[in-house]
């Protein structure tokens, strides 16, 4: 029986038994074993330290790199002066103010902060979705950022008098020449539209990739600006006083559906021309543009105007003068591509990247010889050309008169003895370069930064014209009324001076609501652009 079981038996596996699951913690452990099976655990344990060391010592390098590396002084994208690392003293200390200036200034000067600044704006237009293509951007906090610091600004009210510096070897005031020029930098001094320090801007409206600033002028301010102007008339009886008022961007291409957001620039306009004295002659800018906002004559990345919508109002001003203009076709035209202003650098918005600008600018048959004059150097000219075509993005503007200057002065030997002072704000660099062509000689002053007094200076060249060039924000803006105002009579004070010489306590206005941009010093003696030889004459 048993030999027949061996032969005829049939192995028959006994069924598996199922498995009983594993819990999570049970299969973390059986992983963990297998590692510490395969891993010798004191190679382990030093590989921790290294990584460990590694990652500290990476951090340490780039404190050490952001802290004692080169700092910028300014922001190119931002266009801003970053902030400065602070002087010590007891009392800063104690106050709390140094340790805050230090982490101001450590967050202004973070290495890449630029391309963080513009990853940022990706981000944030992210969000959310954009309706009719509008994006409006108010002001940080309601106040315009980046103020200029005081001290250099123009002063803000009459100065006690002082003798001023007599020009070398010349006791008057009437410029002498220097011709040699020294070597300039590679990139031209920034421009600026120089709204009020302190003013309450707008906000920025952004629509099909344009940006505009919003318009919020004060008929009290407007009222001011006139007669401020009457003024000049009153103490310049023979001198013929044309004012002319530039619309912006906004009250031409803000859609209907939006116009209320803004005032209208036109009823300003109305104002000011209405309270203006009869013998002051108005150029009708406005109207000139109107007729050609189909063309290229405003910025979209800029505040500014384009050198196209200054030739329009030179036509009208050339009509209230008297004068045949010159047509576009009698001058050279260049061009500066890829030019990204202002308003891109104020709303990061990435619609301006997409659609960047060109500055187009006019070189005249006119021969002339130009100097311009520098801050503190009222007396001494440096040879100059009325074009920087050095100039690059973000400062392409600046082709334009090389930036803003106290004074450039112009001579074409015309011959007709006309001669014409230009008071202006940067809108006015783009203009007034066109009055050469007619004109014997040309005196363009910026109102932000000229230091004689303007009536002696116009008394004492000759001068029988003067024209009033601002944009519909400055005539609106206290600090802009009062640069005007004071220039009449002011004093020459050197401004590392001016610290020392007691001002009137007059309040700086901050409730107007006017647009602010960066209030840019104009380059120092020793700063000078680069000389260039005139070309097209």
């Amino acid at each position: 029986m048993d030999q027949y079981r061996k032969q005829n038996y049939v192995y028959r596996p006994a069924p598996k038994r199922a498995a009983r699951p594993r819990g999570p913690e049970e299969e973390r452990e059986r992983y963990y074993a297998l590692i510490r099976h395969r891993i010798d655990p004191e190679r382990l344990h030093r590989l921790s330290w290294v990584n460990i060391a590694v990652l500290c010592g990476a951090l340490l390098a780039f404190f050490l790199g952001s802290l004692l590396g080169p700092k910028p002084e300014r922001s190119a994208v931002e266009k801003r002066d970053l902030a400065r690392f602070p002087a010590f003293s007891a009392e800063a200390l104690r106050s709390g103010t140094f340790t805050r200036d230090i982490e101001t200034w450590y967050a202004d000067t973070f290495p890449f902060r630029d391309g963080f600044v513009g990853l940022s704006a990706v981000v944030d237009e992210a969000h959310g979705v954009r309706v009719d293509d509008v994006r409006i951007v108010a002001p940080s906090g309601g106040e315009a950022q980046d103020l200029p610091d005081a001290s250099n600004q123009p002063p803000a009210a009459p100065q006690e008098p002082q003798p001023a510096p007599a020009g070398p070897g010349d006791s008057s005031s009437a410029p002498e020449t220097q011709s040699d020029a020294s070597s300039a930098p590679e990139t031209p001094p920034a421009v600026d539209d120089g709204a009020a320090p302190g003013a309450i801007t707008g906000g920025t409206f952004v629509y099909r990739g344009m940006a505009m600033s919003l318009y919020g002028g004060d008929p009290a301010s407007g009222k001011w600006y006139a007669q401020v102007l009457n003024s000049y008339h009153e103490e310049l009886p023979d001198v013929q006083i044309y004012n002319m008022i530039i619309p912006t961007a906004i009250e031409f291409y803000v859609p209907d559906k939006y116009r209320d957001l803004t005032q209208s620039q036109k009823a300003m306009i109305d104002l000011v021309y209405g309270t203006l004295d009869p013998s002051i002659k108005k150029v009708d800018a406005y109207s000139e543009l109107a007729a050609h906002t189909d063309e290229y004559i405003y910025f979209r990345t800029d505040h500014h105007w384009t050198g196209l919508g200054a030739y329009y109002a030179y036509r009208a001003f050339c009509g209230e003068a008297g004068l045949t203009p010159k047509e576009l076709s009698d001058f050279e035209t260049r061009r500066l591509d890829d030019f990204i202003g202002t308003m891109y650098s104020q709303t990061q918005d990435t619609t301006l990247l997409k659609n960047p600008d060109y500055v187009d600018y006019y070189l005249f048959k006119q021969p002339y010889e130009a100097q311009r004059f520098l801050v503190d150097a009222p007396y001494s000219g440096v040879d100059s050309t009325l074009w920087g075509e050095y100039a690059q993005s973000p400062n392409s503007y600046s082709v334009f008169l090389h930036g803003d200057f106290p004074l450039v002065q112009v001579k074409t030997g015309i011959g007709n003895g006309r001669r014409i002072l230009v008071v202006k704000e940067s809108f006015g660099n783009a203009f007034a370069p066109f009055l050469i062509n007619h004109y014997d000689e040309v005196y363009i002053v910026d109102q932000r930064y000229f230091q004689l007094p303007l009536v002696d200076f116009i008394r004492e060249h000759g001068i029988n014209e003067l024209v009033f060039a601002n944009n519909s924000f400055a005539v609106c803006t206290p600090y802009h009324i009062r640069c005007i105002d004071n220039m009449r009579h002011q004093v020459f004070v050197p401004r590392a001076l001016q610290a020392d010489v007691p001002k009137a306590g007059e309040p700086e206005e901050s409730g107007e609501d006017a647009r602010e941009q960066e209030e840019q010093e104009p380059p120092d003696e020793g700063d000078r652009p680069r000389r260039l030889r005139p070309r097209g004459g």
